[in-house]
Parts: structure tokens; sequence; C-alpha cells
């Protein structure tokens, strides 16, 4: 695995948990495409900063509480990783408890994160992304 990719995705999020939107801006740029997949509750596309700002703030929304756990990232390409993202959440207002593995698919190009999918499984985030890389 790329240990730069797992840097950069381990600065990004890092950037993300502290509120660090200096480093966030840094990092996403204005052509990044942010993607919920269908069937999540933020689906859609985004671009740039603002699109992740508004993508991510739909998100928080539905959470009282969440916590994440990364385990082993994939690399698909020396672009492409894969991050089965251990979510789990209180909902807001509801207090619907989830406990689910999501799969987040990064794609980076000089330092910048270009792609940020949201799958709602890992295999669909995978699938993706081996598409992405031309492997599938």
């Amino acid at each position: 695995m790329s240990s730069e990719n797992v840097e950069l995705i381990q600065r990004l999020l890092g950037a993300y948990l502290a509120g660090d939107e200096a480093t966030l801006s840094s990092m996403i740029p204005p052509e990044a495409e942010i993607h919920g997949a269908p069937g999540l509750l933020n689906s859609g596309t985004y671009h740039g900063f603002k699109g992740f700002q508004d993508w991510i703030s739909q998100w928080e929304e539905a959470w009282d509480e969440v916590s994440y756990e990364l385990p082993e990232m994939i690399e698909v390409s020396d672009s492409i990783t894969v991050v089965p993202a251990h979510v789990v959440g209180k909902g807001a207002g509801s207090g619907v408890q989830i406990d689910s593995v999501f799969g987040w698919l990064f794609e980076f190009r000089d330092g910048k994160a270009v792609r940020f999918h949201t799958y709602p499984t890992v295999d669909e985030a995978l699938g993706a992304a081996r598409r992405l890389a031309g492997s599938e």
C-alpha cells in the first residue's frame, strides 16, 4: 500500500475530525468530486470544498453521536484507495442506532483529494474503484 495515500487519508480525516477547514480546503480542490451513492442519506454529487461542506453537513445533521473506525485500507491503484469505514452512531431526534461498515473511495492527484465517494458497502466501493482504475 502506498504510504503516501494512507498519510493523505489520515491527514484529511484528521483535519475533518478536528474541524481544520484550512487543511481541508487546501486538500480538496475545486474540481474534486464528492459523491454519496444512492441509498445513503446524503446521496448525490458535489464539487470542491464548498460541495464537501454541503455534503458533510447533511451527514452531520443526521447524528447526535457518531464515531469512526478505519481498519485496513485497500489500495486499488497508485492513486485510488478504498477504506472500510466502521461507523457507529445515534440518530438525531430518532435515537436510532447505526453500526455499519461503509466503503469510502479516495482518489488523490498531486497530494489533493480529487475524488471522495461513499458507498453503502465496501464491495460497492471496490467495484467503483476498479472501474475508475480500469482494472475491471
